[in-house]
């Protein structure tokens, strides 16, 4: 057994040994309805810069005891962490630990190695099994470890093997068998959905048709929802190939209207990127003002009128430049880390994300998310979840928001890019 191989097998069991002591605590913020809060800092899932590597991990629970849960990795970011451009494998220790969703006690725990070839492909993929309780809901902490390439990133997610069909009990494919990571599809895809093997054979899928992004700062309430109608209902048979031929939602058999869950269509192909002038338009109404907005919409060139808007915040083209490289930056990391029944920027987490740029600190509850920007008595942002549907979280509005945000808009329509030490001049 050579030295590094030692090294490695110490660090993986300091880092059971820390694992098996992940502590909660109760959290005192007022503005949260949850009774106890992660004493760890989850904000790393949501900053790409905290480690050079960032998995994607998606869970399935395929029986009434039994969940896969898979993983990519892209291979360039391996490549990057390597020391050796010569070196072709890498190993990343993945380190889980499955805990109640209630009260956070350790149901289950494993330490596991995976030796991955990084000479080509554009990803990398592993897969593990999880034994899970009947009508149980888990939270699942996922560390990818290889200290000797400063390789650290912690994941989280949701995991419930409830009764009847939920949005765990079902697995999006391509054609080709590859995991689909994300809910949200491009116009025109095919796709195949598969069930757990406790449910029925088909499903009815509502769908719903793409409205117009409504900006509504944290600290307006927002109107209680009407019912909605779907525009169609069709009978999907799991496995059959399913063609996504509209921009919308298309939800997946579940009798609560606050419980639809499936695969939002978007018109953008490169997805979750932004590389059209054309999908660049909507999220400026985060900025912008109804009479500017309206202005760039009807202009005949849409490109010009963008720039201009841009360019007239900063006077400076080298300014502007770096404004929009940063702000639809943020934009594509929204959309790829907060879909849900639509693209991730257009979400209560989405908003925060892109105008604020990533949490100082994330602690995680049975049912929220609590951001923090800045030190000490910094300001929180508490997202609840009330369906239970995974990423599907709902800021909790406050007219105290009201003078932060005045100063975040400001700081962008100024010239500027907001960030967390500009917040209460720090």
């Amino acid at each position: 057994m050579n030295t590094r191989t030692i090294v490695y097998i110490l660090l993986i069991s300091l880092l059971s040994l820390l694992g098996g002591c992940f502590a909660f605590q109760r959290n005192v913020n007022q503005t949260s309805v949850s009774g106890k809060s992660s004493a760890s800092d989850f904000s790393s899932m949501y900053n790409p810069g905290s480690s050079v590597v960032n998995p994607q991990m998606t869970a399935f629970v395929s029986s009434d005891s039994e969940a896969d849960v898979f993983f990519r990795i892209r291979t360039q970011e391996l490549r990057n962490a390597l020391a050796n451009p010569l070196e072709n494998e890498i190993n990343i220790y993945v380190r889980y630990f499955l805990r109640d969703a209630g009260d956070f006690h350790l149901a289950d725990s494993a330490s596991l190695r995976y030796a991955f070839d990084v000479s080509s492909g554009e990803y990398v993929h592993g897969h593990f099994k999880l034994a899970v309780a009947s009508q149980s809901r888990y939270k699942l902490v996922v560390d990818f470890v290889n200290t000797h390439y400063e390789i650290r990133k912690r994941m989280l997610c949701d995991l419930k093997n409830t009764a009847g069909f939920n949005d765990d009990k079902y697995i999006v494919k391509t054609l080709s068998d590859e995991i689909v990571f994300s809910n949200v599809a491009s116009i025109g895809q095919k796709l195949r959905v598969f069930a757990s093997s406790g449910c029925a054979s088909y499903v009815d899928v509502e769908f719903y048709g793409s409205k117009d992004y409504v900006s509504l700062p944290p600290y307006l309430s927002m109107q209680a929802k009407s019912s909605n109608i779907p525009d169609s209902v069709f009978r999907y048979v799991f496995g059959d190939t399913l063609r996504l031929d509209e921009v919308g939602f298309y939800a997946f058999g579940s009798a609560a209207k606050n419980e639809k869950f499936g695969i939002a269509v978007v018109d953008n192909m490169s997805y979750p990127k932004v590389t059209r002038v054309a999908d660049m338009l909507e999220p400026m109404k985060l900025l912008c003002t109804e009479r500017e907005f309206e202005r760039i919409d009807s202009s005949t060139n849409l490109k010009r009128e963008i720039d201009a808007f841009w360019l007239g915040l900063s006077k400076n083209e080298k300014s502007a430049k770096e404004q929009i490289r940063v702000f639809y930056s943020r934009v594509a990391l929204a959309n790829m880390l907060f879909p849900c029944r639509d693209e991730g920027w257009r979400t209560d987490r989405g908003m925060i994300y892109i105008m604020l740029g990533p949490p100082s600190v994330v602690n995680i509850t049975p049912t929220s998310e609590e951001w923090t920007y800045g030190g000490g008595n910094g300001t929180v942002f508490t997202f609840e979840n009330y369906s239970g549907i995974k990423n599907d979280f709902t800021l909790l509005r406050s007219n105290t928001y009201q003078s932060v945000w005045q100063q975040v808009l400001t700081t962008w329509r100024s010239g500027k890019i907001f960030t967390v030490s500009k917040l209460n001049n720090e």
